[in-house]
Formats: C-alpha cells, structure tokens, sequence
C-alpha cells in the first residue's frame, strides 16, 4: 500500500494546493494521502486564517483522506525544527511511503547536495557560521552567508532564496536523519512565486490571496475552492489576523518575569531584557512588535516567541517530544469516511497513540500530554479571540 505524506498549514486552502494534492497522488501512484497540518497557530508565528478544524475539513473536501495535526510546538518554530516534527508525525503513522513537497527549483541535485551539506555540517562550515552569528545577523542570513563562504556555488546559494525550497532542504534532511524509509518527493511549484503579493488568476500565492483578503479584493475567491471562499466570503468572523491576539499578549507578557521570558523557545542573548521593556511600553501589538524586531531577530522569529509566551510553550519541549516515538501523538482532525482503512492500518503500524477522543489521550506519555495541553489552549484562545465556541471540541476528528 502506498501512501504519500504532505505537510501542510492550508492558510488557506486554495487551487494550488489542490493540484499539489492530485500532483503528489498520481507521482506516488499512492492510495491514500495523509496530510500533516499546522493547528491554530502557524510556523510564520501567526493565527491561522481560520481554526484547524475548517482547515481540516477543507482538505479533506478537497482530496486528503486523513489529516493529522503537527504538534503546536513544532508547528511555531523555525524551519528545521518544523520540518523535523512534521517528518516525524507523518513518519509516527507507520503507514506513509512518500512524502510529497513542492519545489520552486528544476535542479534537484542540488536540493539534495545542499540538504547533505547542512546535514553532515562539515567544521569549517561550522566555524563560518558562528562567525557570522555573532555579528548579529538572524540565523537564515548566516547560514547563507557561511555556506558562500564556504564555496557553495551561485547557482545553490540562490536555491535558498525561496521559501518552498528552503523547506524541502529541511524535509530532505529530516527524511535522512529520522524517517530514511520515507522516499521524497519534489513536486514542481507552478503559478506565481510563494512571497509574490500580487493575484495572478487562479493560482496565485497564499501570500497574495490573503493580502487580498484583508484588502477586500473580491476577484481572490477565484482562487480558491467554492467551500474555501464560501466561508471567506461570508463569515465575517474570517480571515482572522494576529491583532485579535494583542490584548491577550500584552498581558500575558507583562505578568512574566525576565527569567519566564528568559525561559521560552528561542530566546536567548538577553532578548527577554527587550521582551520585558516593550511589553510596558507598547499599548498594542504593531508597537510592540515595531520595539522588538531587529537584524537579529526577525520579524517571524519575533512573532514565534511572542505565541510561544501566549501558549506557555516552555523551551526544551520540542526537544523532549521528538526525542522518542512514544513521546509523539496523532490527534487525527479529519477523516474522510473511505479512508477507514487506512486509519485501521494506522492502529496496527502507529508509532504513536492515535487520538480520535478524549479518552485516547490515556495511551500518550506525559511528555504528549504537555504537548496536547497546549494544542487545547491554543483552541481555547483562538475560540476567545473569534468570540465564540468552535465547532469542534480539541479532541475531536471530522468526518467528511
């Protein structure tokens, strides 16, 4: 049985995520998909454009046959550390064959030398990188900057100046490192780059349709499928945007100590001294986040550390979930219903405890448990910020 693996946010879903999705099913000649999805909260440390549950049930209308949520802890952090928690919750069902992603780059070869570059991390390589850390740039223009000089050609070094690529080095490595019977595959991206902000007809980038979104631009439903821009369309409620979160951050922030600061994910080199200032100066989230940001520390990277302070993630989480197997989870968020099988093959292969119900939860580690007390506050707040109950509970799969 083949299964091909796609890893996902949906934010949102739109027609070029359907054809990455029939794409990657006829290139894996595959009889199921199984999406692993961010949740709430998605690696760009923002909100999702709307909660995991819709998400869920929109990829499942629109061709996946399960839908698995990426741990909330793995799916707010850096690139490789999301890529290496997806990889593992798909590798975790025991049931994936292929994982399935999409490339902005014809030149494979060097998608694959530059993930064993960055995998193996030669000492030289090492020491370019640090120098150049400490000079204060942000971790993704140092590793750039280290791998020229440590002679990568022109040609790669302008591989990692688009995001899907980036992400597939990541997957590469991961796949190598923690799933090697997983077989990668690179599905070409087509339509308008990732970061391009401008609609270009039917596929256009998911950064263009959701600056559309908030700028009322009615010819961006076009891009997406009718259920999709049915509920952008007409629930007032959507797209919801990080703004919704600033009073709830604030607070929390300013009823943190500078050793709680000092303790979340990514924080280091005195920024919680920085966190601490702006947070009783800034009177609402664009100030704060205007008072935080710097070379160093990215507007993303500021953003991940801010919902990480909102969810309680503590640092070393991430670490502790995806050291075993039995730490992981699969909080399964939609089902489609011919798919049973393979959720039957999935509770005889699973790595993990697969969780359809509250009850499930008894099977997970206490690491897990943590882990899933932060997915449930992550619903919690985002139902607070929308100003109403989701339509699901946090421990509840759909079924389409």
């Amino acid at each position: 049985m083949r299964v091909v693996g796609i890893i996902a946010e949906y934010n949102p879903l739109h027609n070029g995520h359907i054809y990455h999705m029939e794409e990657s099913c006829k290139q894996a000649n595959s009889e199921f998909c199984v999406i692993a999805m961010s949740g709430n909260f998605v690696q760009r440390g923002e909100p999702a454009c709307t909660d995991k549950f819709t998400r869920a049930e929109w990829a499942v209308m629109g061709g996946a046959d399960l839908v698995v949520e990426i741990p909330t802890v793995f799916a707010v952090s850096s690139a490789e550390r999301f890529a290496e928690g997806a990889v593992k919750t798909l590798a975790a069902t025991g049931v994936v064959t292929d994982l399935a992603f999409g490339v902005e780059t014809e030149d494979l070869n060097a998608l694959y030398h530059l993930a064993d570059l960055l995998d193996r991390e030669p000492a030289n390589l090492r020491v370019y990188l640090m120098h150049h850390l400490k000079q204060g740039k942000s971790f993704p223009r140092a590793q750039y900057d280290a791998l020229s000089d440590f002679g990568v050609p022109e040609n790669e070094l302008a591989i990692l100046q688009q995001p899907n690529n980036i992400l597939a080095v990541e997957y590469l490595k991961s796949i190598r490192r923690y799933a090697p019977e997983i077989r990668p595959l690179p599905i070409q991206r087509i339509g308008n780059k990732y970061n391009s902000t401008v609609l270009t007809g039917k596929l256009s980038s998911a950064t263009a349709i959701r600056q559309a979104l908030l700028g009322g631009d009615e010819s961006v439903y076009d891009t997406m499928p009718m259920s999709v821009a049915a509920a952008m369309r007409f629930d007032e409620q959507f797209p919801v945007t990080f703004d919704r979160f600033g009073e709830m951050l604030l607070y929390r922030l300013r009823t943190m100590s500078i050793d709680e600061l000092a303790a979340l994910p990514d924080v280091s080199e005195g920024f919680e001294q920085v966190l601490y200032r702006a947070a009783r100066q800034a009177t609402d989230l664009p100030s704060l986040l205007e008072e935080i940001k710097s070379k160093r520390y990215t507007l993303a990277r500021c953003k991940r550390v801010l919902v990480s302070a909102l969810l309680h993630i503590p640092n070393g989480l991430n670490d502790a979930l995806g050291e075993r197997a039995d730490n992981l989870y699969l909080h399964v968020l939609g089902l489609k219903r011919i798919g049973r099988g393979l959720l039957a093959a999935m509770a005889s292969n699973a790595k993990a405890p697969v969780i359809l119900r509250h009850s499930d939860m008894q099977n997970c580690s206490d690491v897990a448990r943590a882990s899933i007390a932060i997915d449930a506050l992550s619903t919690d707040l985002y139902a607070y910020a929308l100003g109403r109950e989701l339509h699901r509970d946090s421990q509840s799969a759909i079924t389409v």
